[in-house]
């Protein structure tokens, strides 16, 4: 009978609006709106994968995969300004300051011009020396399209770069959701593209790529300028507010996230390399199709806890502690109820993989176990990390990703070479010389940052 009292105080609580405006109930509102809007992209995004293989075929669709997938580092060298000013903002509308928001956007917009420019600039000089069609293994009769295709999608990504800073402003205002909207926007009008394509078009990586980055620049514009007008018209850019002064505070906490992500992105891009160049390239799909299958118990977690970024902001800087403590608490609960999750899927795996890919691939129990563990403490580190995100207290954390990272790279190569572990050296390189360091430390350092001890832990 408590039970049920406890549950009906709750669903009240949900179905109050002002509710809505406190830190759980944004937090609330914000994460069922993305985990929706999440799934939607996926389901699009598997409608599209058959439709865009009918038009393109199966060598222009894995050339525009690759085109893409390199063309996507450029968003790496925002050098982290975005989440500098995500920061920024959650810090500021915490202390009430809402008249130095539009200083710190109107900057940051200058500094990703400059970047955006200086990226495209270098580009255009190396590119003519390149010979993309080489490069990818593509036919000679495509070397055409492929040099016109990487030109203007480059130019296309360099305005995306630029017009994504909305995210970091809607991301630093607990508003992530919106973000999600504009996504599924941008596919959906993608998909109807494709399909026009595929209908009245004939075969081109060029046109495809046209529509697809093309939609995406235009509905993130479209966005960006009603939002500027309407509900963020006291940010709006304004080359009148533009401080580069300020600009230190972005960059030198910027440029620490740049780091990170870099040494987080080398470091996976690198795991296909080591597999397939030390075990053979049929290795790499054995990993892949593991990771893929055990990732999925970590995608809710990680779609539950990062919102919470902003979120550990806003409390920090208005010194709500034991707010972001409950937090953790609840967190633990929920990661416990994920070792549960991660068992069951180590048992069905078998099954499922029967159904799924029939015979293709093998179970390895001992590999289960090894990327049961894994996830175990990725997710657990993914506890503290947003807090410490939130508070740009990163030196530690970028001296550790960057550091480990290393020694991951190194420990994996003689796990697989030397020792003969195959795959699961890799695995298990990753368990002991990353993601297991980096969960007690986390907490460790999380737990100073709230008791003031002075040092590198506030730093």
């Amino acid at each position: 009978m408590n039970n049920i009292r406890i549950i009906s105080h709750k669903i009240a609580k949900l179905l109050k609006k002002d509710y809505y405006k406190t830190r759980n109930g944004k937090i609330f509102a914000n994460l069922s709106l993305s985990v929706i809007f999440k799934y939607v992209n996926v389901i699009i995004g598997l409608i599209m994968v058959p439709i865009t293989l009918n038009y393109l075929d199966k060598t222009r669709y894995g050339l525009w995969t690759a085109f893409y997938s390199i063309l996507s580092w450029i968003f790496i060298f925002d050098i982290g300004i975005g989440n500098g000013l995500r920061n920024k903002v959650t810090e500021l509308k915490a202390k009430n300051e809402i008249d130095k928001i539009r200083s710190y956007v109107s900057t940051a917009y200058l500094i990703f011009g400059f970047l955006a420019l200086l990226i495209a600039v270098i580009f255009l000089l190396i590119n003519q020396f390149i010979d993309w069609s080489e490069v990818l293994n593509a036919p000679d009769t495509m070397k055409s399209e492929l040099s016109k295709t990487i030109y203007i999608i480059f130019l296309v990504m360099c305005f995306s770069f630029v017009l994504k800073l909305i995210d970091s402003i809607l991301a630093g205002d607990l508003k992530n959701s919106i973000s999600g909207l504009i996504s599924v926007i941008a596919h959906i009008l993608s998909l109807i593209g494709i399909i026009l394509l595929s209908k009245f078009t004939t075969p081109s990586i060029l046109n495809y790529a046209l529509m697809y980055t093309g939609t995406n620049l235009l509905v993130t514009l479209l966005a960006s300028i009603y939002l500027y007008n309407g509900m963020y018209k006291e940010y709006s850019p304004n080359i009148k507010y533009m401080d580069l002064s300020l600009g230190r505070d972005l960059v030198s906490v910027g440029v620490k996230f740049f780091f990170i992500s870099l040494s987080m992105n080398l470091m996976f891009s690198a795991n296909g390399l080591i597999i397939s160049n030390l075990l053979g390239p049929e290795y790499v799909t054995d990993y892949s199709i593991n990771m893929k299958y055990f990732s999925v118990s970590s995608m809710l977690f990680i779609m539950l806890v990062q919102p919470l970024w902003s979120g550990y902001g806003d409390a920090y800087h208005r010194n709500d502690y034991e707010w972001i403590k409950k937090t953790f608490v609840f967190l633990h609960k929920l990661w416990f109820i994920m070792v549960g999750i991660l068992a069951l899927m180590i048992i069905v795996q078998k099954w499922f993989f029967h159904i799924w890919i029939g015979n293709k691939i093998k179970v390895d129990y001992p590999l289960s176990l090894l990327f049961g563990f894994y996830y175990l403490f990725y997710m657990l580190n993914n506890i503290y990390n947003p807090f410490i995100n939130a508070t740009s207290k990163i030196k530690l954390q970028m001296i550790l990703y960057i550091i480990l990272s290393i020694t991951y790279l190194i420990m994996s190569v003689i796990f697989v070479k030397y020792l003969n572990l195959g795959i699961k050296g890799i695995v298990l390189s990753l368990i002991l010389f990353h993601d297991l360091p980096l969960s007690i430390l986390t907490k460790i350092q999380s737990e100073k940052i709230l008791n003031g001890t002075p040092g590198i832990w506030q730093q």
